[in-house]
């Protein structure tokens, strides 16, 4: 008896043990950094995920979010645009009708319908497209009364009097509308510009007529300011006050008379409850953040009714008498309700939700969106996070989190698993395995990768350089043959156009490097791999004097050339790896990229390809490292004389900047001693 107790006890044991082992925790969280949550006369909640055209909906702050997979099907206007390039705005003029403005995108003519919206009366359960306006017209502002009805603004102004189902125009500006409020009577209103413009009207814009800013009565703190430029005025009713915002001051004034009073400077004016006359701000309004929240009821007493503790609070308003507003920590953002000196994180911010769809996606195809399908490719990354899809709940949750920024995975295949229970994660010069069974990063080497593809001599080399730009596109291509001992251009193409060259190479030359490449795979890169003459900097100084006005060297000047000279020998192989690895500067349109296809008798294809922004070029020297693709392989490769040959391998006419040359490692290290801390990630 007492056997079988125990034994059922094991047992029990083992299966409570091994479901706990099992269970994933589906309350872990993505910083959404970009989302708006909008609160609803009911109480429902709305989240936007504004560049992924993705909408969230939970019935109140206690309940579950779910995503709302019917809007932005179909439009009127064509039946080839399906789905939405971005959420900008979610109004709410009662409990049951949403609004939703946006952008609709057509895939197959990339063109956009920006004056699009979607209509429900039901609370999110059918959804109806509908137009407002040209297709030219895109909103930059919104205002809702609480009576419903509704202003849409951009280069003109539109009014809704049935809640939403229809608008009509009221008028055009001559400056794009960054800002409208409306007071309670619904036709007194005030708009902001993006200009140092002022708008007024007592009629609903039926006319209209311009007030003096603070900034054209000289109130505007210049000294501390400067560094915010004015791209917009914001505006707003209180009481018998209008409120502007400019340049990170604010401002108040009376109606009557427009003679504008500064605000205390550590006070940041927010949002109003119009029902019990009381003003909301925020502390440090230098940063547009603050540390509390304080209230007024006439702009001379401000109480504390809010102290975060040093989290960052921003983005006050105010629905069915409650205050709302985002907070931000270390490494999260939260939406949280405010009463008094608590604060209820909640909504898509919280913990209460399962993990958002990752934009980052593992995938053996060389673009990774969030459009995969998540069964397909159930593997997924945000920054340090490791995502992975549990098919049965259909919910996404995190693994792990990596010791580093993730730059790349690949699903990964070997005899015991398939793709789908593991994956391979870099940060672009070490690889790492990562599967269900095991959440614990391993160090991933593979010995002799291409011993499969070598088995069989080479027989062709296709190589194909190309560069995109805002108003270019240029492809090359140069295709090899093996003849007898030597591999020989068969063609080659320069800018679209089939040309003959004369060129060739050993193919002796060509084995030797793949069997070294394939002896000594790393991804490991250090200075002694480069020579680096006094010609090399020569160069460097004449691209300097004519690179000056571009982007090229923005920051490089002739100081900065001789640090470059004197850090050099003193570059730990550390820092050499992260210049070597890191990724391009935000906002470059122009870039250059290179595969190469290596066949061998058998048609198995070695693939050895990478990128570059062109006009970041001293941060990112041309194809390092590159991404060498064999046998269901993905893997970053460094292998400095294979590049090398690869670049020799092109015509000098081919691309105007040379390939895996020393001086491109230079440009490198140059643009990284040279560039501002702040603007690297």
């Amino acid at each position: 008896m007492n056997r079988r107790i125990l034994f059922c006890t094991l047992i029990l044991t083992l299966v409570l043990s091994a479901s706990a082992q099992q269970e994933k925790d589906f309350r872990e969280r993505i910083s959404p950094w970009g989302m708006t949550v909008t609160v609803a006369p009911g109480g429902d909640l709305w989240c936007t995920e504004n560049l992924k055209g993705i909408l969230y909906h939970a019935e109140d702050t206690h309940s579950p979010w779910h995503q709302v997979n019917s809007i932005g099907k179909g439009h009127p206007d064509s039946s080839h645009y399906d789905g939405c390039g971005e959420y900008k705005y979610v109004i709410c003029p009662d409990s049951n009708t949403v609004l939703v403005f946006g952008k609709i995108y057509n895939p197959f003519k990339s063109k956009h319908i920006h004056n699009a919206y979607w209509y429900s009366n039901d609370r999110g359960k059918t959804w109806e497209s509908r137009t407002f306006a040209s297709n030219k017209e895109e909103i930059n502002s919104t205002y809702c009364a609480p009576s419903g009805e509704v202003w849409i603004a951009g280069d003109s102004l539109y009014f809704s009097a049935d809640k939403g189902l229809t608008f009509t125009k009221l008028n055009h500006f001559p400056h794009i509308i960054a800002d409208i409020s409306m007071d309670k009577d619904g036709r007194t209103g005030v708009a902001g510009c993006y200009a140092d413009k002022l708008y007024y009207t007592e009629d609903n814009w039926s006319t209209y007529h311009e007030l003096p800013t603070p900034n054209k009565q000289h109130l505007l703190n210049h000294n501390t300011a400067s560094e915010r430029p004015l791209r917009r005025s914001d505006a707003f009713f209180f009481k018998e006050w209008i409120i502007v915002r400019q340049k990170g001051e604010s401002f108040y004034s009376s109606r009557d008379k427009i003679r504008w009073n500064r605000f205390p400077s550590d006070i940041f004016p927010q949002a109003t409850d119009c029902e019990k006359g009381i003003l909301f701000a925020t502390t440090e309004n230098n940063t547009i953040t603050g540390t509390s929240i304080l209230e007024t009821t006439d702009l001379q007493h401000f109480d504390t009714t809010y102290h975060s503790q040093g989290i960052f609070l921003y983005g006050l308003n105010v629905s069915n008498g409650q205050l709302y507003g985002y907070i931000k920590t270390a490494t999260s953002y939260y939406f949280c309700r405010f009463n008094g000196d608590s604060c209820t994180p909640m909504g898509f911010f919280s913990d209460d939700h399962p993990i958002e769809q990752p934009y980052n996606r593992a995938s053996t195809s060389m673009g990774y969106t969030f459009k995969q399908d998540a069964d397909a490719y159930p593997w997924g990354w945000s920054y340090r996070d490791i995502l992975h899809f549990d098919t049965i709940r259909q919910q996404w949750y995190r693994v792990t989190t990596a010791p580093f920024n993730i730059q790349y995975m690949y699903p990964y295949r070997d005899l015991q698993h398939t793709d789908k229970q593991q994956v391979i994660v870099g940060n672009g010069i070490q690889l790492w395995v990562v599967s269900e069974q095991h959440p614990q990063l391993q160090s991933f080497r593979i010995d002799r990768p291409l011993d499969k593809f070598l088995q069989y001599p080479v027989v062709q080399v296709t190589i194909s350089p190309y560069s995109t730009g805002c108003f270019h596109f240029h492809n090359y291509e140069i295709n090899y043959v093996k003849k007898e001992d030597r591999f020989v251009a068969k063609k080659a193409i320069l800018h679209e156009k089939k040309v003959l060259v004369n060129h060739s190479f050993r193919a002796e030359a060509l084995d030797s490097l793949l069997r070294d490449l394939n002896q000594h795979y790393d991804t490991t890169i250090s200075k002694e791999m480069f020579t680096f003459t006094q010609a090399h900097y020569d160069s460097i100084a004449r691209l300097l004097k004519r690179s000056n006005f571009g982007r090229l060297f923005r920051y490089a000047t002739s100081r900065d050339l001789k640090r470059l000279k004197d850090t050099i020998p003193y570059f730990s192989d550390s820092i050499f790896h992260y210049i070597m690895t890191s990724g391009f500067l935000d906002g470059c349109t122009t870039a250059n990229y290179f595969i190469a296809k290596i066949i061998n008798s058998n048609g198995d294809t070695l693939i050895i390809s990478g990128q570059d922004a062109s006009c970041d070029i001293g941060k990112h020297p041309y194809m390092m490292p590159i991404q060498l693709r064999t046998d269901n392989l993905i893997l970053p490769c460094t292998h400095i004389p294979f590049l090398r040959f690869l670049g020799e391998a092109m015509p000098q006419n081919m691309l105007t900047h040379h390939n895996f040359t020393d001086l491109d490692v230079l440009l490198k290290c140059l643009r990284y001693i040279s560039t501002p801390k702040d603007e690297w990630r």
